[in-house]
């Protein structure tokens, strides 16, 4: 992604948002992608758990999902203006249902943000959820499928799609190939923001 003049005149920070189904590999891809370009790396169910104080299943279980999206709406909005406010570039990792939210897509394109669909065919993420905790909405197979149904057309409004059911370092080195991102050059590092107080 090159930068471009925002509407004050001034440089524009480079952010990708990468979305897709729960267990897409987001948080796995997105690490490495931040640390091959020497990029920030957030993922936003870290930043709503610890606004919260509590887990995700937890934030559902007590205090329901509509308490769940708008903490996530607001911490996605919170992590946006704190990747501005640091200058860094930033790979946003998004939940697996923030994109599918109403006004998300929009929101994100009238920002500038690009957003990256990391899609698997639905067997491999069943097979990758299976084995994983701490995911409120996974309750069975039919369920599932139903939930990577809804959200599908939501996830096809991505700027760009990577098939993510291979290795994370093909992935990475597939989304490098796409262009929408600018190498930090030979220098690695991997910053994993941790949300202030």
């Amino acid at each position: 992604m090159t930068a471009t003049p925002s509407s004050r005149g001034l440089p524009r920070v480079p952010i990708l948002c990468l979305a897709g189904f729960m267990g897409s590999g987001k948080t796995t891809v997105g690490t490495l992608l931040a640390r091959q370009l020497a990029w920030r790396f957030v993922d936003l169910d870290d930043r709503i758990e610890q606004a919260a104080g509590l887990p995700i299943p937890q934030i559902f279980e007590r205090l329901g999902e509509a308490y769940f999206r708008q903490l996530e709406a607001d911490q996605l909005r919170a992590a946006l203006g704190r990747a501005s406010e640091l200058k860094e570039g930033t790979i946003l990792a998004l939940g697996g249902g923030t994109y599918a939210q109403p006004g998300c897509p929009e929101f994100l394109r009238s920002q500038g943000i690009p957003v990256l669909w990391l899609d698997s065919p639905i067997d491999v993420l069943l097979a990758r959820c299976m084995t994983m905790t701490g995911r409120p909405l996974f309750r069975d197979e039919a369920s599932f499928r139903a939930l990577h149904a809804q959200r599908l057309p939501s996830y096809q409004l991505a700027d760009q799609r990577v098939d993510s059911s291979g290795e994370p370092a093909e992935i990475v080195a597939q989304i490098l190939r796409l262009g929408i991102v600018a190498s930090g050059g030979n220098q690695t590092h991997l910053v994993v923001e941790k949300p202030l107080p």
